[in-house]
């Protein structure tokens, strides 16, 4: 059955359609404005848009907003704009072929001919996606996937875990890389042995091997008894490596030892001992940049990119935000016993428009402060961290986009590294971590663009 959204104030177009097109099986919705209407395409997946007005200044922005969400988030989904005004500059803006446009007034056969020949070019039945398959949330091991890209993550855990190779995972900082890995590892015929998360960038380098492989005693200062590894610890089970790309030259050359035979040394000792050990590591940088800037060994990232999973960052899927919003709002609302019912149309506004440059993780931390804080039944847009209604600007110019069409690339960069510091509170470190690149190089950028 097709599904058809109409964006339209009195709901004339919705009962014409509903009668002309009572023999083909079609179901219609209807919004009075569009930014209800971008409520409902990020819940929904629908055949056609019809976008039923005129291009009023103030709707400018939030078509622009409409149009990036529907060509971005749903791939089969067409658009039609009827309006007065043929000459709009968002016209230009809009680069997908699944559009069309009619200048108003328009006869009405001329629509629904337009409308029916839209729909028999792109029949529902034929959609590689499903509307139960594409906006229903899944969970899965603690996960909840909206999108199919987070479907397709998921289908990937399912296989790893059915073989016991080398994993990789990349993704940014708080795309969930840990909740991947500890899914293999339960799928996994080794569900009933040890599984040892190790973050390797939270140790100092001179001593990752000594923590990875043990040492003996005497081994080095402050060694006054021998120590088994985290490898010895995961025999027969897994090991998880986060951030891997930390590691110093000796110790990517045991861990690589391990890889292909097998068998470890602790520091200091002088036998190798066996062990039997799945390996998953995780990195939120670039490692093929870090292999030519001599920072990685090309010998270990072979070794380890036997099968690799990579986690999209949020800002790639923003009709995810509202799931996930409403999942967080109830979890935590059961659990901290807040009288919490609804979110604000304005604060789903205020999040879409937020880049979540600490993805997942940020968007969940930012959910559990507005619930503690709340004290009424609504979480308003007043509860959420000034970075994210600074982003959507809702005070002056409620709906300009602080990354957007028609920007070059060294305009969206800036942008996008000021959003970030704003993010981490004007923590360096922490941006460059998010970013994936290096403090030096962070400096570097914030010099070039006067930011410093």
């Amino acid at each position: 059955m097709a599904k058809i959204l109409t964006i339209e104030r009195q709901g004339d177009l919705r009962a014409l359609l509903q009668a002309k097109l009572s023999q083909a099986p079609c179901l219609v919705d209807q919004a009075p404005t569009i930014d209800v209407a971008i409520d409902k395409v990020t819940r929904t997946t629908y055949d056609l848009v019809i976008w039923y007005g005129d291009m009023l200044e103030a709707d400018r922005d939030q078509g622009t907003e409409l149009t990036e969400i529907v060509f971005r988030g749903h791939r089969e989904t067409q658009l039609i704009i009827v309006s007065k005004d043929d000459g709009d500059p968002l016209l230009g803006k809009i680069k997908s072929e699944k559009y069309h446009y009619l200048c108003r007034p328009v006869d009405s056969q001329r629509l629904v001919a337009l409308i029916q020949s839209v729909l028999e070019k792109d029949p529902a039945e034929k959609r590689l996606l499903s509307y139960p398959d594409v906006r229903i949330p899944v969970e899965f091991e603690g996960m909840l996937a909206v999108s199919l890209a987070m479907r397709q993550v998921f289908q990937r855990i399912k296989e790893a875990a059915a073989v016991a190779i080398p994993v990789l995972i990349t993704g940014e900082t708080g795309t969930g890389k840990d909740l991947v890995a500890a899914a293999i590892h339960k799928r996994s015929d080794r569900k009933n042995r040890p599984y040892i998360p190790v973050h390797t960038g939270a140790m100092p380098r001179d001593l990752i091997a000594s923590e990875l492989f043990g040492h003996e005693k005497g081994a080095f200062t402050g060694a006054s008894e021998g120590r088994n590894g985290f490898f010895e610890q995961a025999d027969h089970g897994t090991i998880f490596l986060d951030e891997i790309g930390t590691m110093d030259e000796r110790a990517q050359i045991s861990f690589l030892r391990v890889l292909e035979t097998k068998n470890c040394r602790r520091v200091g000792g002088t036998k190798d001992f066996s062990v039997d050990v799945r390996v998953i590591a995780a990195t939120n940088e670039n490692l093929e940049e870090a292999i030519r800037e001599k920072r990685f060994r090309e010998d270990l990232f072979y070794r380890l990119d036997v099968f690799r999973i990579n986690l999209p960052p949020l800002r790639t899927r923003p009709w995810a935000i509202a799931f996930l919003t409403d999942h967080y709002v109830s979890l935590f609302a059961a659990e901290y016993k807040k009288n919490i019912h609804t979110v604000a149309r304005k604060t789903y506004r205020c999040l879409r428009r937020y880049p979540w440059p600490g993805n997942v993780r940020e968007l969940k931390n930012v959910i559990l402060r507005a619930v503690l804080m709340a004290q009424g039944e609504q979480l308003t847009p007043d509860l959420l961290p000034a970075r994210i209604r600074d982003a959507a600007d809702l005070g002056t110019h409620p709906w300009r986009f602080p990354i957007r069409l028609g920007m070059t690339l060294d305009a969206v960069e800036k942008e996008f590294i000021s959003m970030t510091l704003a993010s981490t509170g004007g923590n360096k470190t922490d941006a460059a971590s998010v970013l994936g690149i290096s403090r030096r190089a962070l400096y570097d950028k914030l010099a070039k663009y006067g930011l410093l």
